[in-house]
């Protein structure tokens, strides 16, 4: 099963940790579909609205994507939101359809 953690400051998504495999008749579909989302958000911060990777603590492994934006003036910005958002509905219209692949939580943090 795929588990992804949203974290959460307050109001404001700042990154999120998709890790493992979906097991099943779909999994290499939900799978790809969840990388595709989630890859997706991280590139778009990068190179359409131009966060510099040194404001972004990134690891990847098998299976593994975490990302955290480490500044609130830039994860706050209405834009960036609107991008964790548009993963964030992708990844539950993913479980809507392929339920038991996933699971999705929102990780809220009390300090900076």
């Amino acid at each position: 099963m795929t588990r992804i953690d949203l974290y959460k400051k307050g109001d404001y998504y700042y990154g999120f940790k998709s890790c493992g495999h979906a097991e099943g008749e779909f999994d290499k579909l939900v799978c790809s579909s969840i990388s595709t989302l989630t890859q997706t958000l991280y590139f778009t911060l990068i190179d359409k609205l131009g966060v510099s990777e040194s404001d972004i603590r990134d690891s990847q492994g098998d299976g593994m994507l975490k990302i955290e934006i480490l500044k609130s003036d830039i994860f706050k910005r209405n834009d960036i939101q609107t991008c964790f958002e548009f993963m964030i509905k992708g990844i539950e219209l993913i479980d809507e359809v392929y339920p038991g692949y996933l699971t999705l939580k929102k990780v809220e943090v009390q300090n900076d």
